[in-house]
């Protein structure tokens, strides 16, 4: 799969003793399926949410408004789900339903569309979005990486005998990510040209999460882009630790964003703004806790308890960075993502600076 960047030969990228990287990965597509709890959890199988017919609010059954979110698998999910178990949403007003989607661009059409109030983004696909004139704007900031790049939630990976150690060996690659042509070609590319790679020498594979991991193994790939739990997963079974992209792209990234209509903020700027507190206040209580949501992961997930005692976790914090969202502005258009700058100002609910 891998070759030079002449593309004259050819490495192997077959692992030996490949069953010890599959077997931990049966159960693996439904560690990012599941989001229980409560009476508040959406569809476990990434399916939309039921149109509503209308974005405005509704009331909920004590009282409080009546909100749907769809947020990506995994840890954006857990996230949100534990803030409503632990009643951070409702003692602001907030009856909060999660829907569960597969990823951030899929999740845009239901906010605009008014299926969900609010949906979880990363953040290159609300840039996307925006650019292509679709009325969102952003109300509050997602996962953010931490500082020390060691201990963040997401990895490029590869297999030990794939000949990729660093990031300049990506030249001539095949890597595999969630989504073409979004926040993941950004980072690599990021780092590669920082480490005076020739970026336009790799090559990339779109694929779940829990597909990744096995294409790595049977040498489908060379390498792949993880978040946790995927990450503890392939680190565990021998696999390389390449690089950290988010957070040795840029210090303390915005990875996550939370949307909604610019009709819906103008509408309802009180649910907005309950809805920032909402999103605070749960991530302040991981920060204080985070033993606290490791318990809770398997509750929220299918994660087992072992898994979640080892993840990296990330960094929740509600208030939007501007300088993220311009940093891959600018990325975006240098790597052929946008035709143009958008202004980033105009994307960003005031509250939410």
């Amino acid at each position: 799969m891998r070759t030079s960047t002449q593309g004259t030969t050819k490495r192997s990228t077959r692992i030996t003793g490949r069953t010890r990287w599959l077997a931990p990965l049966l159960a693996a597509p439904l560690l990012l399926s599941s989001c229980g709890g409560g009476g508040t959890s959406g569809p476990q199988d990434g399916a939309p949410a039921e149109d509503t017919g209308s974005t405005e609010s509704t009331t909920g059954t004590t009282g409080t408004t009546a909100v749907r979110v769809a947020d990506t698998a995994g840890m954006p999910s857990a996230f949100l789900q534990y803030g409503v178990n632990e009643g951070f949403f409702e003692t602001e007003g907030l009856d909060v339903t999660v829907d569960v989607s597969i990823g951030g661009a899929a999740a845009v059409p239901a906010v605009v569309n008014g299926e969900t109030q609010f949906a979880g983004s990363n953040t290159v696909s609300a840039i996307l979005a925006a650019s292509k004139g679709l009325p969102i704007t952003i109300v509050a900031a997602g996962t953010r990486t931490v500082a020390d790049p060691a201990e963040d939630f997401a990895r490029i990976v590869a297999s030990s005998s794939s000949g990729i150690e660093d990031v300049s060996d990506l030249e001539g690659a095949t890597i595999a990510v969630n989504t073409l042509e979004n926040i993941n070609d950004v980072v690599i590319m990021t780092l590669m040209e920082d480490a005076g790679a020739d970026r336009t020498q790799v090559k990339f594979a779109e694929m779940g999460f829990s597909d990744m991991l096995p294409a790595v193994a049977n040498g489908q790939v060379d390498g792949a882009l993880l978040i946790e739990p995927f990450v503890t997963m392939a680190v565990d079974q021998g696999a390389v630790e390449v690089a950290s992209p988010y957070a040795e792209s840029r210090a303390d990234m915005m990875v996550g964003t939370y949307m909604t209509s610019e009709d819906y903020a103008a509408e309802n700027p009180e649910v907005v703004e309950a809805f920032q507190r909402g999103i605070d206040a749960t991530g302040q209580a991981i920060a204080e806790d985070p033993d606290a949501f490791r318990e809770a992961l398997p509750e929220v997930t299918t994660i087992e308890p072992d898994l979640a005692g080892q993840i990296h976790l990330p960094v929740w914090n509600a208030t939007v960075d501007e300088e993220t969202l311009q940093f891959l502005n600018e990325r975006m258009v240098r790597y052929g993502l946008l035709d143009e700058e958008i202004t980033v100002e105009d994307i960003v609910t005031p509250a939410a600076h």
